[in-house]
């Protein structure tokens, strides 16, 4: 590659993907041009152990000095990464940046609105941070330094990967603006309804992810968290845009 690119999305995808098209033109709307690297991770072509695995894959193979990934029923919202640039224009050695996220149907329509907090120290050693994956933006060496995504991991690898980050001292920036869409539809991961063994399965892994990580969430700050949402507004916020979005398509 004659051209060392900015940004590289790594798109994992395996079996259906009725939404990978979209997907696709989400990234391509951008206009970075060569700016943006999209790295499709198939499973299908290149097997592999999980998302986990997919994903450490495809960052192997990125370019990019800033990585981040799209899952293929998702969708990146028109100037997402725009902002994030901007972002890194104004602010010094940043290695990490997140923003809000929106929850759509199988037609695209809006559902609800996410909005994080800002970063708070004490909060996140005692509650789960507010990043909602793909919204997730980092600097290729602080993926690297961290060592990427734990492969044995298969419902809280994203949720392992920020507490990574957390542990080497990085600190995220938010961007206060909606730059990800989350769809819910029958064929999600997130949205299929787990058996009671996948339910017991997954408890255990947090568990064990939050124990080795030397990681636990606490009922106060749980609590902690709560109050802060409200007293910062962001509970209101979800309300007033989930009235005002709700059920427009993107």
């Amino acid at each position: 590659m004659s051209h060392t690119p900015l940004f590289s999305c790594v798109m994992p995808v395996k079996g259906e993907r009725p939404f990978f098209g979209e997907a696709v033109d989400s990234l391509k709307a951008q206009g970075l041009g060569d700016d943006l690297e999209i790295i499709v991770q198939d499973a299908d072509v290149e097997p592999d152990a999980g998302q986990s695995d997919a994903l450490n894959k495809g960052f192997a193979k990125a370019n990019g000095e800033w990585l981040f990934w799209l899952n293929a029923d998702d969708v990146l919202l028109p100037g997402a990464l725009k902002k994030v640039l901007d972002r890194i224009n104004r602010i010094d050695r940043v290695e990490w940046i997140v923003g809000n996220q929106l929850l759509i149907d199988d037609n695209g329509r809006i559902l609800k609105c996410s909005v994080g907090n800002e970063w708070h120290d004490w909060l996140y050693r005692h509650a789960v941070p507010h990043v909602y994956g793909p919204s997730s933006f980092f600097r290729r060496e602080l993926f690297e330094r961290t060592g990427g995504f734990d492969v044995s991991l298969k419902y809280c690898m994203d949720w392992d990967l920020w507490i990574k980050f957390m542990k080497t001292g990085s600190r995220f920036e938010r961007i206060p603006d909606y730059l990800w869409a989350q769809r819910q539809w029958a064929g999600s991961k997130t949205q299929r309804k787990l058996t009671a063994g996948e339910l017991q399965e997954h408890l255990a892994e947090v568990e064990c992810m939050s124990n080795t990580n030397n990681f636990e969430i606490t009922s106060c700050g749980v609590w902690c968290t709560r109050v802060t949402r409200l007293l910062n507004g962001c509970y209101w916020r979800e309300f007033v845009d989930g009235i005002r979005l709700k059920g427009k398509v993107l």
